[in-house]
C-alpha cells in the first residue's frame, strides 16, 4: 500500500510539473513572444518633445519607437482577459486604437515603414495576409480557390495577387474594385438555423426585380444542407455565390467569430466596394440599391438605422469610461489632426445633429440601444479601417458586454476612428394594425422614410417568427391573454404562423410613451408596443396602394418555403 501511495504521489507530482511547465510556456508566449499592452508610444514621443518636421517623420518615429520599446508588439483584443480588473483591457484597447488610427494616417500619406508586411501581421493578427476566400457557385458545381476570383457580372476569372510592398487594406480594396465586376452587392451572413429565412429573403429580392449580386459569407461552418436548400430554392434571376473566408483567418482566432460576430467577416471579406448587409429575417420594401441614393449615404458613404429607444441602461459602470478612454491621444490630435469626438459632442449644449444626439444619449443618458444593424451599407473603399477597428471593439471580452451584439459597435468604431457616418433621420417604429387606440404591437421593427413610406423592417412577415414559440407561450407568461383570446393552442398556433397585416406605423415619443412589451409578452417576449397620444409621437397610416404592395411582398415571403425557424434550433 505504501509503495502504491508513493507511486501515486510521484505521478501526481509529475502531473503538477507538467501543468506548471505548460503554464510557464503560455506565460512566456504572453510575455515574450507577443504583447499587446505595450508602453505608451505616443506619450514617449510627446514627452521627448522631438522636433517633427512633417507627419511623415512622426510616422517613422512612431513605428521605430514601437519596435524599440516592444519588439514583440501586436494587437490582441483578448490579452489579459483572465484579469478581473477592467484597467488592463481599457489600456490595451486604447493602445490598439491608437495604433490603428496612426497606421491609417501614415498609410494615407504614404509614410508607413518599409516593413509593412510585418506591421500588417501584427496590426491585424486574425488575418492571413496572403490568402483569399473560396468561391462556390450557387449550383454548388464550381469552386474557385488559390486566389481565383469569379467576376460577379460576366463570369470572367481573375487572380488575387497580394503585394507585400503594399498594406493589406490597399491590397483588399484594390481586389474589391478590380475583380468583382459590379462594385455594389448584397452581403449575407447567418447560422444554419436561419437558412429558411434566407430562402424567403431571396424570394422577396426576386419579386422586387433585384439585380445586385449576392455573396453569402461563411467560414466553412455553413452546412451542406443549408447550402443545398438555398441552391435548390434560388430564384432564376438572382446571382449568388457562397464565399468561404476560412482560409483568410488565422486558426487561433477563427472561433472568436461566432454568432453575430460573423457580420464583421461579411462586411470586411466580401469583394464589393459597397456592400449592403441584410439580416436573414429583414424585409426591404424598397429596392435594396435605393439605400445608396439616400442623403445619409451620399453624404458619408454609410447609412445606419435607429433601434427601439428602450430605457435600458448600461449593465456595467465601466462601459462609458472605457469607451471614452479610446479616443485619440495628444500626439494624434497635435500632429495628425485627429479629434476627440466624444468629448467635443458632449461639450456642445445644442444638439446640432442626430449623430450628436445619439452620442449624448449613449454617453450621458446611458441608453445602450441606439442602432438596428439588420440592414446597413458602407462604402468599403473609404471606410475599411472602422470595420477593422470594430473587430477589436466587438471581440474584446469586457467591452463586448457593454452592448447588445454587434449593433452599437458599428457607429462607435466610426466615431473612434474619426470616420464620417450617418443615421437615417427617422425614429424606429412599431408596424402592424392600429386598434383605434393609437397603439401598434408587433415583433417587427419598422423603418420609415421622411415621407411616411415603409423602407424595411426586421423579424420577417409572420406574427411570430418562431414556429415553436406558442409551445412556450401557451402555458407561459402570456397564457392568460392567449387562453382568453383563442379556443385552443392550435388556433393560437395558426395565429402565430399567419402573415402580419401591416397597415400602420407608430413612431413614439418615448419621453411621453415609452416602448412596452418584451420579456413577458407574446412570441416568447419578442413582441413590443409603441403608442401615440395627442401631441406626442407620430401615427402613419399606409394608403391602400402601399398596403397592397406589402401584401404582395408578404405573399412572396410566406410562400417561399415550408421550412421553419424554431427558437430552440
Amino acid at each position: 500500500m505504501r509503495i502504491f501511495t508513493r507511486k501515486l504521489l510521484k505521478v501526481g507530482a509529475a502531473a503538477v510539473c507538467v501543468i506548471c511547465l505548460l503554464y510557464a510556456y503560455q506565460s512566456s508566449l504572453h510575455n515574450h513572444v507577443s504583447k499587446s499592452l505595450t508602453e505608451d508610444i505616443a506619450a514617449h514621443l510627446v514627452k521627448d518633445k522631438e522636433p517633427f518636421s512633417s507627419p511623415s517623420e512622426i510616422c517613422s518615429q512612431y513605428f521605430r519607437k514601437l519596435y524599440e520599446l516592444e519588439p514583440n508588439w501586436w494587437n490582441s483584443y483578448s490579452e489579459g482577459w483572465q484579469l478581473a480588473a477592467t484597467d488592463y483591457e481599457t489600456e490595451n484597447l486604447r493602445l490598439i486604437m491608437e495604433r490603428l488610427r496612426t497606421y491609417e494616417k501614415c498609410l494615407e500619406i504614404g509614410a508607413l515603414p518599409s516593413n509593412i508586411q510585418d506591421i500588417d501581421k501584427r496590426m491585424f493578427p486574425f488575418i492571413r495576409l496572403e490568402q483569399s476566400p473560396i468561391f462556390e457557385s450557387s449550383d454548388l458545381k464550381k469552386a474557385y480557390q488559390n486566389g481565383q476570383f469569379p467576376s460577379m457580372s460576366n463570369g470572367a476569372i481573375s487572380k488575387y495577387r497580394y503585394n507585400p510592398q503594399q498594406s493589406w487594406l490597399a491590397n483588399w480594396n484594390r481586389t474589391s474594385q478590380e475583380t468583382s465586376g459590379p462594385t455594389r452587392g448584397i452581403v449575407l451572413s447567418f447560422p444554419d438555423a436561419h437558412a429558411s429565412l434566407v430562402v424567403r429573403l431571396l424570394k422577396v429580392l426576386e419579386h422586387q426585380g433585384n439585380r445586385l449580386p449576392i455573396q453569402i459569407i461563411h467560414k466553412g461552418d455553413l452546412s451542406d444542407y443549408s447550402r443545398s436548400l438555398i441552391s435548390r430554392s434560388l430564384p432564376p434571376n438572382q446571382r449568388l455565390w457562397f464565399v468561404n473566408v476560412k482560409p483568410m483567418l488565422d486558426p487561433h482566432f477563427i472561433d472568436d467569430f461566432s454568432l453575430y460576430r460573423n457580420k464583421w467577416l461579411a462586411m470586411i471579406f466580401n469583394t464589393f466596394s459597397t456592400p449592403i448587409f441584410i439580416d436573414a429575417d429583414a424585409v426591404s420594401v424598397q429596392p435594396v440599391e435605393d439605400y445608396l441614393q439616400s442623403e445619409a449615404y451620399v453624404e458619408s458613404g454609410t447609412i445606419f438605422f435607429r433601434d427601439r429607444a428602450f430605457a435600458h441602461k448600461f449593465d456595467y459602470e465601466y462601459c462609458v469610461p472605457l469607451l471614452k478612454a479610446l479616443q485619440p491621444s495628444r500626439l494624434e490630435t497635435l500632429y495628425f489632426g485627429q479629434r476627440r469626438l466624444i468629448d467635443e459632442q458632449l461639450m456642445m449644449s445644442d444638439s446640432t445633429s442626430l449623430e450628436q444626439r445619439i452620442v449624448q444619449s449613449f454617453f450621458v443618458g446611458g441608453q445602450r440601444h441606439q442602432m438596428d444593424s439588420g440592414l446597413l451599407a458602407v462604402d468599403k473603399s473609404k471606410h475599411l479601417m472602422p470595420l477593422m477597428a470594430g473587430v477589436f471593439l466587438n471581440l474584446a471580452p469586457k467591452l463586448s458586454k457593454c452592448t447588445h451584439g454587434d449593433k452599437e459597435t458599428f457607429w462607435l468604431a466610426f466615431l473612434l476612428t474619426n470616420h464620417a457616418y450617418r443615421f437615417h433621420p427617422e425614429e424606429a417604429s412599431a408596424i402592424g394594425e392600429d386598434d383605434g387606440s393609437g397603439e401598434v404591437c408587433s415583433v417587427q421593427l419598422g423603418h420609415t422614410s421622411s415621407h411616411g413610406t415603409l423602407l424595411w423592417f426586421n423579424s420577417g412577415f409572420r406574427v411570430c417568427k418562431f414556429a415553436d414559440a406558442i409551445d412556450t407561450d401557451w402555458e407561459g407568461y402570456p397564457k392568460e391573454y392567449l387562453h382568453e383570446t383563442f379556443a385552443s393552442i392550435q388556433e393560437a398556433r395558426e395565429y402565430y404562423e399567419s402573415m402580419t397585416n401591416i397597415k400602420a406605423a407608430v413612431l413614439p415619443d418615448i419621453s411621453v410613451n415609452p416602448w412596452t412589451g418584451g420579456f413577458a409578452d407574446l412570441c416568447i417576449g419578442y413582441r413590443y408596443c409603441a403608442r401615440v397620444s395627442p401631441g406626442s409621437g407620430q401615427l402613419i397610416n399606409f394608403n391602400a396602394e402601399e398596403q397592397k404592395k406589402m401584401r404582395e411582398i408578404g405573399n412572396a415571403w410566406m410562400s417561399a418555403t415550408e421550412a421553419e425557424l424554431n427558437f430552440r434550433a
